[in-house]
């Protein structure tokens, strides 16, 4: 295998703080004959929320997918350009899928847990992949974080099906970041929750963005602009606008971005 995926590696490239750590360059994604998103190039900036918003239909999941190969599992799918992690090709040979959604994490849009325990949600994947220190601490700590460990913590070894939705929102984000990724890619994960449980995760992406870099892709204006620090804005496939999220919700360099984000369109 290629060694670009490595922790060292990783490290390293932190270290220089300009370089994106998830950047494309020029990528077109198609699904047969139909192209979801086309010639696109962006880079996304370390431990912060980037917010990727447009109508339905724009493309936001398929370059969401893109940052962790989810869109390989697909097999009418074809891409072009270069998708780069830490400046590394993601698609170079060599490149191990399994590995890199190991440190690209993702959340999805409806709560997925096992039907585990509360403890196994947490523990099975890194036990799966050797995880050599303690498990248990492992699952407080990633509990503790997502603020679910006071609301399980005498219940570990019951089901995690018996959790609310938004409780079980929660989990799969420990369970995600209970692998230590460096990305957290999240695709609308409040659209199946009720206004507290979504205003829980949003205090929660604010607490993790200090270690992870997130993107989120949100169909509602009010949650990007809340969470994110910065937002593309996707339509038809290509991306209209990139910048700070107060710039696109209060001066957008885009006439198409002023009339979505203010709904009139979408």
């Amino acid at each position: 295998m290629v060694d670009i995926l490595g922790r060292q590696h990783a490290a390293e490239a932190r270290g220089t703080r300009s370089a994106p750590i998830l950047a494309t360059r020029g990528v077109t994604i198609s699904y047969g004959d139909s192209t979801a998103i086309r010639d696109i190039t962006l880079e996304i900036p370390e431990q912060k929320i980037t917010a990727i918003i447009g109508p339905s239909g724009c493309g936001k999941s398929t370059l969401l997918r893109s940052f962790n190969r989810m869109n390989d599992l697909i097999p009418s799918v074809h891409h072009t350009g270069e998708i780069l992690y830490h400046g590394q090709d993601i698609y170079a040979r060599g490149v191990d899928p399994v590995e890199l959604r190991r440190q690209i994490g993702m959340v999805f849009q409806k709560p997925n847990p096992f039907p585990k325990s509360i403890l196994k949600n947490v523990t099975w994947a890194p036990a799966l992949h050797g995880y050599r220190g303690s498990l248990m601490q492992l699952a407080e700590e990633s509990l503790q974080r997502v603020a679910l460990w006071d609301e399980v913590k005498d219940r570990l070894s019951q089901s995690a099906m018996g959790l609310s939705g938004g409780q079980q929102q929660r989990l799969c984000i420990a369970r995600a970041i209970a692998m230590q990724p460096d990305v957290l890619l999240m695709d609308e994960p409040c659209s199946a929750l009720d206004p507290v449980s979504t205003s829980r995760i949003e205090d929660l992406l604010f607490e993790l963005k200090s270690r992870f870099t997130i993107l989120i892709v949100t169909h509602n204006m009010q949650q990007a602009s809340r969470v994110s620090d910065y937002t593309v804005f996707l339509d038809r496939g290509s991306m209209v606008e990139f910048d700070v999220t107060d710039k696109i919700f209060t001066q957008p360099g885009e006439q198409r971005t002023a009339d979505y984000v203010m709904g009139r369109f979408g």
